[in-house]
């Protein structure tokens, strides 16, 4: 069995600030010591369970975050660009994927929540339903088949995860949002025992698994901070302007609005520091 880790950090056990998350932050190194710690309990799990390949895709900001000795039973890849961002090798035959210290869409009290783009991306809606990274991952995963079997994050994070996915999926709460900058984390090495544990579960109960299946066409609603994140993001074909900060991209391979939607957070981006 081959399982894909998508690691991303802001639902880690204790992350609560920027300062923590960002390589010129104060707290970043011991932030990504914490976080590897987390992803060798999910392993050990794995590994206790009988899964021979474990690939763990560095999701978060750059994705030049992890170092492989610290998680020396896993393979890892970084690196930017890749044409599946956050699950990129999803399409290389995995049984399933890991969401690991995920966080909740744009919008919502989740600690650190965004969408791909903080700052940039308001609000995101597929099929007029609002999703953030654990939805929009989740599609792409079913277009190859791959069902999202195990999600952690904050509490909000795993309800929105089991909104969209089913209460079959398993979930580990690492802490509690308080507000987006504050938490309540729980207790670490319960959360390490409880990354294992879940895991090794989520495996020995396959027949749970479920694959999201959403139905083309597939309409990606995108709403920016500002006018001129939209501006930009009319230069891609197919882009419709809905409103003065709000964009909308239709089709019917979901692989091709996936990567529409990449290609539009990244003009948005560049459009970012205009100053009027």
């Amino acid at each position: 069995m081959k399982i894909l880790i998508s690691a991303d950090l802001e639902g880690v056990n204790g992350v609560a600030h920027t300062d923590q998350i960002y390589p010129e932050g104060k707290y970043y190194k011991d932030t990504v010591i914490r976080w590897s710690k987390e992803l060798n309990a999910v392993v050990e799990g794995l590994k206790e369970a009988g899964v021979r390949e474990i690939v763990i895709n560095d999701s978060h900001n750059h994705s030049r975050n992890l170092d492989s000795s610290l998680i020396p039973e896993a393979k890892i890849v970084t690196g930017w660009q890749r044409p599946y961002s956050m699950v990129s090798g999803v399409e290389k035959g995995f049984s399933g994927c890991f969401f690991t210290g995920y966080h909740g869409m744009a919008g919502s009290k989740s600690t650190l929540s965004h969408t791909y783009k903080p700052r940039i991306i308001k609000r995101v809606r597929l099929n007029k339903k609002p999703v953030g990274e654990t939805g929009l991952n989740a599609a792409l995963a079913g277009v190859f088949n791959v069902p999202v079997v195990f999600v952690s994050g904050d509490k909000e994070t795993c309800n929105e995860a089991k909104k969209l996915l089913g209460d079959q999926i398993f979930t580990v709460e690492t802490k509690k949002s308080l507000s987006r900058y504050s938490v309540m984390s729980y207790s670490f090495e319960e959360v390490l025992k409880n990354l294992k544990s879940v895991s090794t579960k989520a495996i020995k109960e396959k027949n749970k698994w479920k694959v999201l299946k959403i139905k083309p066409p597939y309409t990606l609603e995108v709403e920016f901070s500002l006018p001129n994140h939209a501006d930009a993001c009319e230069l891609i074909p197919g882009v419709k302007r809905m409103s003065d900060n709000q964009v909308r991209f239709i089709h019917r391979d979901f692989r091709v609005a996936f990567k529409c939607f990449l290609a539009m957070g990244a003009l948005a981006a560049s459009r970012d520091d205009v100053i009027t």
